[in-house]
């Protein structure tokens, strides 16, 4: 007979099923196997019971999840329930102990959670007419005995932080001291961040959301931290929040902070973001007019190897590129993605010029590269031999400047010429290339197309995927036939005309970063 598994072989391929949405479909089945496997697998599943796909799609699954944490209660708060009417789903729980201390392998927990447990806790017996006044009261109660479980048998790793106290309840101290991914709200009263300040003080993440004015409690949760690592700030939509007193905490976690994202609005002074001196990742989703973008332009990341802009078609190009700048004089031998999408687009090719004369110094660095086109981008990109991904953006206002784009450029009606694009990479010895994205409307026929694919084909290793949006066929036959052919053949791993290549924000784990 074979020697079975050790336990942390089981452990790393069961967490490789966490990755399926319906990873406890298929977690399941692992149960049932033997002892060993149920002991590996159950804490998994426990670890964060709220993700399953069933629970977030339909009602149905939630009572045996519930019964299951009633089950875990202490008889005292059973008592409590009971003698307030809710007692339906105890009265179907198990009276024996429970196998597992599930509620011990728990590590994520939120308001949003704990509204679902108390209210499938107590609608149970109100579908039935049972005590089905003061309903608001029972649920408080629920909430109560809940967290009271919680805070005593759990170390949460992830919060989002409750209108309640968490830190009177006791257990608090062992429940809270290792957290570390806090999502918060800057509305909420100053004494929850005390309280919370009192006992967590190793968090790497931190999201608040939304991030509208200053907050004492918050700034102190802040400033206690001994090594914040990952920063998400999100403003309230159509709103330009201004924090100057949280820009100034999360100075204190300068040399910590290695990734910063910001959404609707610049809610900390961009001399705030020039304080992150070890800053690696800066994501940046701005969808308000913020009228001090511009002095983006002063700052400088000498470590950053990530910039990707998503939103912001306020600030001027020139204050990206200056930033880039700025942060590749420090150190050339970090940037490794620049990523555009919905911005302010280069004005004249001379922007584009300096674009790209920027650039050369990060060229051996680069994996991952937005792009207009310029009689200079040869250059450029003859130097980028890590070069994996590349996006090439056109803009309509560019189109009657022919001089600057190629002796060789004919226009369609609307569109610039894609073979031009298609002829570039075919004399560039870009190894490592594997997705391409056409963005602002490139025209080619079928024949270039499938001219460019039969020189991958014959010339190239990697399957490529390739995201043409607006594009037009000079030809007006659409190639979806060539597109097939090449995907059959194991050519083209992927095709479409949308920006996939947001899924490519996380590519962090490709990068090793």
């Amino acid at each position: 007979m074979p020697a079975p598994l050790p336990t942390d072989c089981l452990n790393g391929i069961f967490k490789c099923l966490l990755d399926d949405l319906n990873y406890t479909s298929s977690l399941h089945s692992c149960l049932l196997v033997n002892k060993l496997w149920c002991e590996t697998v159950i804490p998994l599943i426990w670890n964060n019971p709220w993700q399953c796909a069933k629970l977030i799609l339909s009602n149905k699954d939630w009572p045996p999840l519930v019964r299951t944490l009633l089950s875990c209660l202490p008889e005292d708060s059973k008592e409590i329930l009971r003698n307030n009417g809710i007692d339906l789903l105890l009265r179907t729980t198990s009276q024996k102990p429970p196998l597992f201390d599930y509620v011990g392998y728990c590590q994520h927990l939120s308001p949003t959670v704990m509204d679902k447990l108390k209210s499938v806790t107590v609608d149970e017996d109100n579908k039935n007419n049972v005590n089905s006044e003061y309903k608001a009261y029972r649920e408080h109660l629920v909430e109560q005995e809940f967290y009271k479980l919680f805070m005593t048998k759990c170390s949460l790793k992830h919060l989002v932080l409750p209108k309640i106290p968490l830190s009177y309840f006791p257990g608090a101290n062992h429940c809270l001291e290792y957290l570390r991914d806090l999502k918060c709200y800057t509305e909420r009263s100053p004494e929850l961040f005390y309280g919370l300040a009192h006992i967590s003080r190793n968090l790497h993440r931190l999201t608040i959301y939304p991030c509208d004015q200053d907050n004492d409690g918050l700034i102190t949760l802040i400033k206690l931290q001994k090594g914040l690592k990952t920063l998400v700030l999100v403003s309230s939509e159509d709103y330009v929040s201004i924090c100057p007193e949280i820009g100034q905490a999360l100075a204190t976690q300068m040399h910590s902070l290695s990734f910063l994202k910001i959404r609707q609005s610049l809610c900390i002074p961009p001399q705030t973001i020039s304080s992150f001196i070890n800053l690696r990742i800066l994501q940046l989703d701005i969808t308000t007019e913020v009228s001090n973008m511009e002095s983006l332009a002063y700052v400088t990341l000498p470590k950053l190897e990530i910039l990707d802009i998503f939103c912001d078609e306020n600030a001027p190009f020139n204050t990206y590129s200056s930033l880039i700048s700025n942060s590749i004089s420090s150190n050339s031998s970090y940037l490794k993605r620049i990523y555009w999408h919905k911005i302010n687009p280069p004005t004249c090719a001379e922007e584009i010029g300096k674009y790209i004369q920027i650039l050369l110094p990060a060229s051996s660095t680069l994996r991952f590269l937005t792009v207009w086109w310029s009689e200079e981008l040869f250059t450029l990109l003859n130097l980028c031999d890590q070069l994996e991904t590349i996006k090439f953006c056109n803009h309509k206002d560019l189109r009657g400047n022919i001089d600057y784009l190629s002796n060789n450029l004919i226009e369609s009606e609307n569109c610039l010429q894609g073979k031009l694009i298609f002829e570039l990479l075919k004399i560039l010895s870009l190894e490592n290339l594997c997705i391409i994205c056409l963005q602002g409307g490139w025209a080619f026929t079928s024949e270039e197309l499938k001219e460019f694919l039969e020189f991958w084909k014959e010339q190239r290793k990697n399957t490529l995927s390739l995201y043409i949006l607006s594009f037009e066929s000079q030809s007006k036959n659409e190639p979806e036939g060539i597109i097939r052919e090449y995907m059959n053949d194991g050519i083209l791993k992927d095709f479409g005309d949308r920006d996939s290549l947001e899924n490519f924000y996380s590519m962090e784990i490709n990068m090793n970063i």
